[in-house]
């Protein structure tokens, strides 16, 4: 175990390893918060290796240690963790996700792998099929939580954990912990320990700006960022739609002259799995994705990360700063803001309850003159409760962004007419609410 550590390059516990791994050797329930890129997954992982080299042979279909993750990618990350950090063991995993063979995935099952790493849709797929059982299962680990909250997968989570033997170790990791997660704690969880770790914000080694630009000039813009910044080794660039990573990716490494590619959920997996891969050992420069990319995986050496599109929540924009400044590594974060979007930047600025500061870059041909940039700044001051980091009241909690603007409905609504993906309840009524709200001029006309 020690030589499997000393081979991940761990040479001391980071802070939320130091805190997690005693307590999940005792056996304790865990309800973890830290912030992205502290280390959780080797936090949680070590104990689990720790665990399974005192325990017998594991017979096929039968694992011992299932971990949920909310993506593909997460999911394979923390399948290639395990395998190094039990390089110097027996123990092997197996990875359970959509766009791969289902008889490919039995074949793996059937050797008798003690942890499986899977997302939820797979998973119970599985489980339909009858070949999966969780009869000897000891751990179980809900991994990126909010994300999984966030995609609509709580009914899933609640059908999987069903069918798991009610002795085992729960542990849930989440970079936030909302209403919603603390009930889904109080409901899988036996008397769980808290353990929190780091505020959630961006770290300090991560450089922001906002950018304040027109949305037809945001390529143009970033491009001279882009010559204009010194150690650009690698940027990944965030956009809202996939539509819109379709057409952004090409004219990027058109201007930038960086070898560049999209990522998002309709390029087949082998295809992204590829991508992934050549943007992770730097052979690609430049990769464009939607919030895909943006929880969770660690991405060595992302110099840069660029908000194409402001983000439609704080925690979205807290994620997607997450993939650069890593291991106390110097990284810039660039935002940029269209007129439409000041809203939502607000909002980023409003939660953190502090500015962000404003690059105007000189000699950039704005379409606006340089004090209409102060635009970027809203006439509505923030309420005393806010300044003072006092509890929010519940009217303050119910605002909502996209009652703000028409455009930013649009898009929303746009985003949710181009997934194909199968709608579960939850995410249908919520798109419906959103749809069907109404502007306030609307509301005052009656």
């Amino acid at each position: 175990m020690l030589e499997g550590i000393a081979a991940a390059g761990f040479e001391e516990p980071l802070p939320v390893q130091d805190a997690v791994i005693p307590a999940a050797m005792e056996g304790r329930d865990l309800v973890v918060r830290a912030p992205t890129g502290t280390g959780k997954t080797a936090a949680y992982l070590v104990p689990i290796i720790e665990s399974l080299l005192d325990m017998g042979r594991t017979a096929p279909f039968r694992p011992k240690v299932l971990v949920v993750s909310p993506t593909r990618e997460l999911a394979r990350q923390v399948a290639e963790h395990f395998a190094l950090l039990a390089s110097r063991t027996k123990l092997h995993a197996a990875v359970l996700h959509g766009g791969t063979s289902v008889d490919a995935e039995d074949t793996e099952l059937s050797r008798g792998p003690q942890l499986v790493v899977a997302t939820p849709g797979r998973l119970l797929e599985h489980l339909r099929r009858g070949g999966l059982r969780f009869t000897e299962l000891t751990h179980l680990v809900l991994d990126e939580a909010d994300r999984l909250l966030d995609q609509g997968f709580l009914p899933d989570i609640e059908r999987i954990v069903d069918q798991l033997p009610e002795r085992r170790q729960t542990m849930l990791f989440s970079a936030t912990l909302p209403r919603e997660m603390q009930q889904l704690a109080r409901t899988i969880l036996r008397n769980p320990q808290r353990i929190d770790v780091g505020e959630h914000a961006p770290r300090e080694t991560v450089q922001e700006w906002f950018c304040p630009v027109p949305e037809d000039q945001k390529t143009a813009l970033l491009e001279a960022l882009l010559q204009r910044e010194e150690g650009v080794e690698k940027v990944l660039v965030f956009v809202r739609t996939r539509g819109k990573a379709r057409a952004v990716a090409p004219a990027l490494a058109k201007v930038t002259g960086l070898r560049g590619a999209e990522l998002h959920s309709e390029i087949p997996q082998d295809e992204r799995t590829q991508t992934w891969r050549e943007f992770c050992t730097g052979e690609l420069r430049l990769l464009v994705a939607t919030d895909l990319a943006s929880r969770g995986l660690d991405i060595p050496r992302v110099t840069h990360v660029v908000n194409y599109d402001v983000p439609n929540t704080p925690d979205d924009y807290i994620h997607r700063v997450g993939r650069t400044g890593r291991v106390d590594r110097p990284g810039v974060a660039f935002t940029l803001v269209a007129p439409h979007e000041l809203v939502l930047s607000a909002a980023i600025e409003e939660a953190a309850r502090r500015r962000v500061p404003i690059r105007r870059l000189e000699g950039f041909p704005y379409e606006f003159p340089e004090e209409e940039s102060v635009l970027l700044r809203p006439k509505r001051s923030w309420s005393r409760a806010r300044k003072m980091g006092e509890r929010s009241t519940g009217s303050d909690r119910k605002k909502s962004p996209f009652t703000k603007t028409g455009q930013l409905r649009r898009e929303l609504r746009e985003d949710v007419e181009e997934s194909n993906r199968p709608r579960r309840k939850s995410r249908k009524r919520a798109e419906k609410k959103i749809r069907n709200r109404k502007l306030p001029h609307q509301k005052r006309g009656g």
